[in-house]
């Protein structure tokens, strides 16, 4: 297992000025309630984000700025933070902690648009800042990453169009 190491802080501003970043977009045939309701379920992640193992959120609910939750994916742990909070709407964090050596910071950004009453778009920022030794991988990790999120939001796509209904209580 890779040894853990701390990232640089981040926030709202790192999704406009990181070297590597990107947005991505899904229609999803729920309501943006359902869809952030399954957003906080830490047990759906692992069914629609490949690289991701476990969830599990380290402070109580209910969620807000500062919400802490462990990541356990196929390169290690990762400690996140959260930044950002709109319930029902977005959900912004950064990397706190990891194994992945070749960054420097990291940020994701899930905003959910509403589209009718059963169907929203999801938003899905990411920014990502390379260790310094590993600046030269920016494209490749760039690219990679959005190709992996295309899947993943497509397999949040699929899983709501079966488990939507489940989330309709808890939104």
């Amino acid at each position: 297992m890779a040894t853990s190491r701390t990232y640089r802080v981040v926030g709202e501003e790192f999704f406009h000025s990181a070297p590597v970043r990107g947005t991505l977009r899904q229609k999803i045939p729920a309501s943006a309630a359902a869809t952030f309701a399954c957003l906080e379920d830490a047990d759906a992640w692992p069914v629609w984000l490949d690289p991701v193992e476990a969830v599990v959120w380290t402070s109580p609910r209910p969620f807000d700025v500062g919400t802490t939750r462990d990541i356990t994916a196929k390169v290690g742990t990762i400690s996140e933070v959260f930044f950002a909070w709109e319930p029902g709407v977005r959900m912004s964090f950064y990397f706190q902690s990891g194994a992945i050596p070749v960054l420097a910071a990291f940020a994701e950004d899930y905003e959910v648009v509403p589209l009718g009453e059963d169907s929203c778009e999801l938003v899905w920022n990411w920014a990502g800042e390379m260790a310094p030794r590993f600046g030269f991988a920016g494209k490749v990790f760039g690219a990679l990453f959005k190709r992996g999120g295309v899947k993943s939001l497509k397999q949040l796509a699929d899983y709501m169009q079966t488990h939507g209904d489940s989330y309709k209580s808890e939104a």
